[in-house]
């Protein structure tokens, strides 16, 4: 990546990249949401969500299926009260949200990553991991939503744990539980054993880890690599390689999902400045 930061410096610094990335970014969203560019897609991931049924969100669902809903029942419950919301309300609220959670990492300018575009207008999770994956040094409860969605990009606590932060897991494991706890009260454990038999299920067929298997390997090709990425940049205080290798540890990799390596730039340019950090250093500061 040493090009880039040259390339960077001979436009005037990295201020002034992110500005006109930004203003790069949002005018191709423009584009696209206004129809001036053709970009055949469609909101189906906000539709699922917008349609999910918080009292049974597993009614027959499975990969690729119109509707399906994959995630954990503390989500289901967590978008109940907006699914009464109009579905085009539904939808620009949740890409505002979405939208809303890079600027307020301070990584706007990554609206120009590959994938991004497309997780915006089709309305997945991509852009929120992103997020998470930017403050989650800082706030390292933020973990959990990735746990009770995607589930197997939570590989990326392993920088905790290889760096022997256990208040940081710590952290991860009390705001999970009580997630959890929280949401068994309001629906029981049944909605959770429907979940985990649903993953079970949707992890023994092939479209789960070869949907695109032209392009990436399934899902037990790619995790050591994802085992090896993580491994060394923890070693040697790489905070970029985390979604890296939550990207490689995805259940299904397709365009969207992409999006996740928005969280590479300004990890990477957070660690150029402050220098890799070795096993014990101190984590606190989260990229600006």
């Amino acid at each position: 990546m040493f090009w880039l930061g040259g390339a960077i410096e001979l436009i005037g610094g990295w201020r002034t990249a992110r500005r006109l990335l930004t203003i790069a970014g949002a005018l191709w969203l423009l584009a696209v949401i206004t129809g001036v560019l053709p970009y055949n897609l469609h909101p189906n991931d906000s539709h699922a969500y917008w349609a999910v049924d918080p009292s049974n969100p597993y009614g027959g669902a499975q990969l690729g299926s119109v509707d399906a809903f994959l995630y954990s029942p503390a989500i289901a419950q967590l978008l109940a009260p907006f699914t009464l919301l109009p579905f085009a309300v539904f939808r620009i609220g949740y890409g505002i949200v979405s939208l809303g959670s890079l600027v307020a990492a301070g990584a706007a300018y990554t609206i120009v990553v590959p994938g991004v575009i497309e997780d915006l207008v089709r309305g997945n999770i991509h852009v929120l991991l992103a997020a998470v994956m930017i403050v989650g040094f800082r706030y390292p409860g933020t973990w959990s939503f990735v746990l009770l969605t995607k589930v197997t990009p939570g590989i990326g606590l392993l920088w905790f744990a290889i760096r022997r932060e256990w208040r940081a897991l710590a952290q991860v494991t009390v705001v999970t539980v009580a997630v959890v706890v929280v949401s068994v009260l309001i629906g029981g454990i049944g909605l959770w054993e429907d979940w985990i038999r649903l993953l079970a299920s949707n992890a023994g067929t092939s479209r789960t880890y070869e949907y695109l298997f032209f392009a990436f390997p399934p899902f037990g090709v790619r995790l050591p690599f994802a085992l090896g990425v993580i491994a060394w940049g923890a070693a040697t205080g790489r905070r970029w390689t985390v979604p890296i290798a939550a990207f490689l540890a995805l259940p299904v990799i397709w365009p969207s999902g992409f999006a996740l390596l928005a969280a590479v730039p300004p990890l990477w340019i957070a660690d150029r400045r402050r220098g890799c950090a070795p096993p014990g250093a101190d984590e606190a500061s989260a990229p600006q």
